[in-house]
């Protein structure tokens, strides 16, 4: 398997568009990404009108996926798909990731994304707190990519953070939400 080269992340922040979403979750934060990291995203980017929900992620030979540098096969229901790899971590507080080869119509306007998702300890709670944003490959597309994230993309995160703090509330870090 040929895996694509994800792009050089650009330093200049002009050249995104950004979003922020936040919830407080009913467990400790370093106890979180334990679970996260193993939990099919499927299970809670269910996606919105717009954006597709994930149907599976596939790893990718001789990586494990949580690991800098290594990367996996994200395949949505619609049948387009993305790579998204580990560019650092600092766990058990937060991680970077970075999306890209969209096949999905966002690629026409943008390369890749950056993200950082951050377990803040509140308590005996967590924040989690998800910056998303999307790089445009021509300045002109920012205006688009600003409208797409704050209209949809955002809702998509916020919706994941949902599905996630409902399974928290009841079930901890003790089952997978298909488990239930």
């Amino acid at each position: 398997m040929n895996l694509p080269i994800a792009p050089a992340i650009d330093p200049n922040e002009k050249n995104y568009a950004h979003c922020r979403v936040e919830e407080i979750l009913p467990i400790r934060a370093e106890i979180f990404f334990d679970w996260y990291m193993k939990e099919p995203i499927e299970n809670f980017m269910h996606g919105t009108f717009i954006v597709s929900p994930v149907k599976g992620t596939t790893a990718l030979p001789d990586q494990v996926f949580g690991e800098i540098g290594h990367s996996r096969f994200i395949e949505f229901k619609d049948g387009t798909s993305a790579y998204e790899r580990i560019v650092s971590s600092d766990f058990p507080r937060s991680y970077f990731y970075q999306p890209y080869t969209f096949t999905n119509p966002v690629k026409f306007i943008s390369d890749y994304a950056k993200a950082t998702m951050k377990a803040v300890p509140e308590g005996e709670h967590t924040r989690i707190v998800w910056d998303y944003a999307f790089h445009a490959r021509h300045w002109a597309f920012v205006p688009f990519l600003r409208l797409f994230v704050s209209l949809d993309w955002a809702r998509n995160l916020r919706n994941g953070l949902k599905v996630i703090k409902e399974h928290m509330e009841v079930h901890g870090t003790s089952k997978r939400i298909d488990e239930v």
